[in-house]
């Protein structure tokens, strides 16, 4: 009789700033988390987001906002997309259409790639790294299969409707709104 270990759960799993976690090079599901010790509120942090219930952690010192999967590598998947390409991290497009609204400079240094997919300039890159490793913590759990990753990350997604999230959220057409906002007027980068 073999027993499946128990899946994890989401408000449960061990936090840390960006920047600092030592993301295991697996596959998984991730999570984004407002630090409510640094910024109280999404709007003290800069951000204008949907009118969505979030979920707690349990240490009560962070509020959910994004749930994401790397099928491949974890470490890959943050370090490489997330924490560095807003080309490749529908995360960080969807941060700059939230954080927008409260400063226009946001769209400083933005051009739209061929795919209408917004790019930053190194500088800005850089800028909205700072940014979150300042606001956000984050959360993972390893997977054994892909289809596993894809089963883990449907589920935390249905159950807690991450603000972020634009896919199979009930919210989604609002960021897909704010997000086209966002590119309108960009010059596209040749």
């Amino acid at each position: 009789m073999s027993t499946q270990p128990a899946e994890p759960r989401l408000a449960e799993l061990p936090l840390s700033t960006p920047l600092e976690a030592e993301v295991h090079h697996s596959r998984g599901v991730y999570s984004w988390w407002l630090d409510t010790t640094r910024s109280p509120t999404p709007e003290a942090a800069g951000l204008q987001l949907p009118a969505v219930r979030r979920l707690r952690h349990s240490w009560g010192t962070a509020e959910l906002l994004y749930v994401g999967r790397a099928r491949r590598d974890l470490h890959g998947r943050i370090s490489g997309q997330h924490l560095r390409r807003t080309r490749s991290s529908a995360l960080r497009r969807t941060l700059l259409a939230v954080l927008l609204p409260g400063d226009p400079s946001w769209r400083d240094g933005a051009t739209l790639d061929g795919r209408n997919r917004v790019v930053l300039d190194e500088a800005h890159e850089q800028r909205l790294t700072a940014w979150m490793q300042e606001h956000l913590l984050l959360g993972w759990a390893g997977c054994g299969t892909k289809d596993d990753v894809d089963a883990l990350e449907q589920r935390w997604v249905a159950a807690h409707q991450p603000v972020l999230n634009t896919e199979s959220t009930a919210h989604g057409q609002e960021l897909t709104e704010l997000k086209r906002a966002y590119r309108e007027g960009l010059p596209v980068r040749c």
